[in-house]
């Protein structure tokens, strides 16, 4: 008995549910309106309907219906028409009515397609979809563009969705331009440092963010740190990554738990003296940075103790050799310890490997180290 009672109770409470849920629908001032229109259009079918089959000789309710049907879309086959003043009376008040109520329902959805390209435009909707990077600032159109030009270089990102999050746009703009509104799939108008915004961007569900800044506006260093810091807090899955314009900026990272960071005063400063030492040295800096073409650097996803077969201790130049003698295409540059630590370039080639190391390497594409691991340690197993 109390389990059909609370049946019983489910089941009211869904239907009340249902009801609310419709009122607050049919409280909408479009809805209405389409809601009028929809109950005149029937109420005229029928007004058709009765007149057509009380006047006109021969036609039953039915083919009244039908014909009322085909006068109100303005569509006319006329393979029935009225004869009798009283039918072809009504025939004209059906047919006006027709294309007035297909033109109000044209402009609804004319305006509520307006509507939703302007709220995109300027950032005022939200973003539903899943496993996106999102973007954080627009220092200005070119430096973001130019990173959508990078995204598009990377494997492991190209096809990923982009949300783009920002608290102004350049050059006062209230909208995004539709050239920017192109290269991405969603964006957010808000405070990025405020929970409210990261959650209208879907932070949660969000694979990656980007954080970029301005070296004419220092304080986006803070902001910055804050919104990694909320992110990294809330949904510690998120990879953050931020560039800053003031080089402390750096150190602090991993006091919020920032994956990664680059301060683009100290890569340009030192650009600059190693140009002058050595004048061609941007274009080899070039052709590492970019995702475009030639080489690039990267860092193992996996690290040494994780690899199939390993065991036994062995130096960093017995690596560099074994990886030769496969004639992986590959060159070897460094390790890195630990996450965040500054990697150990060209070490001693005596260096004996740990478990935590991960591999610093140069190659045309990234090299997956757990699929060849076998092989490289196998090979180690067979060298002197």
């Amino acid at each position: 008995m109390s389990l059909l009672k609370s049946f019983r109770i489910i089941v009211t409470s869904m239907y009340f549910f249902t009801f609310k849920r419709v009122l607050r629908i049919l409280k909408q001032p479009d809805i209405r309106l389409l809601f009028g229109v929809a109950m005149i259009f029937l109420l005229m079918i029928l007004a058709f309907a009765s007149v057509l089959s009380t006047y006109e000789k021969d036609l039953t309710f039915f083919d009244g219906l039908w014909t009322a049907y085909i006068t109100l879309t303005t569509i006319g086959y006329g393979d029935v028409s009225a004869v009798t003043p009283q039918g072809r009376w009504v025939t004209v008040l059906t047919s006006m009515l027709g294309i007035g109520c297909f033109g109000i329902l044209t402009g609804v959805i004319l305006e509520r397609a307006m509507q939703r390209r302007i709220k995109k435009m300027k950032g005022e909707g939200k973003y539903s979809g899943k496993g996106h990077l999102i973007i954080v600032n627009v220092p200005s159109y070119a430096e973001t563009t130019e990173l959508m030009k990078e995204l598009d270089y990377s494997p492991d990102y190209k096809d990923m969705p982009r949300v783009l999050v920002t608290a102004h746009l350049p050059n006062q703009d209230k909208e995004i331009p539709h050239s920017l509104s192109q290269k991405i799939d969603g964006f957010i108008m808000g405070l990025p440092s405020a929970l409210e915004t990261l959650e209208r961007a879907n932070a949660s569900q969000s694979k990656a963010c980007i954080l970029t800044s301005s070296a004419s506006e220092p304080a986006m260093d803070d902001t910055n740190t804050l919104t990694a810091g909320l992110i990294e807090k809330n949904w510690s899955q998120v990879i953050t990554v931020m560039t800053c314009s003031r080089a402390e900026t750096l150190g602090n990272l991993s006091t919020f738990g920032i994956d990664g960071g680059i301060s683009t005063t100290d890569l340009q400063m030192g650009l600059l003296v190693q140009e002058l030492e050595d004048p061609g040295i941007y274009q080899v800096y070039s052709e590492l940075s970019s995702n475009a073409e030639g080489n690039q650097i990267y860092i193992s996803h996996s690290s040494v103790g994780s690899w199939e077969g390993y065991g036994e201790e062995f130096s960093f130049g017995s690596l560099k050799l074994a990886v030769i003698q496969l004639n992986f295409p590959v060159e070897i540059l460094g390790i890195q310890r630990k996450a965040g630590e500054k990697p150990m370039l060209n070490p001693e080639n005596n260096l004996i490997l740990v478990s935590t190391d991960q591999i610093v390497y140069m190659s045309r594409k990234r090299m997956d180290w757990m699929k060849n691991s076998g092989q490289v340690i196998q090979h180690l197993n067979k060298m002197p």
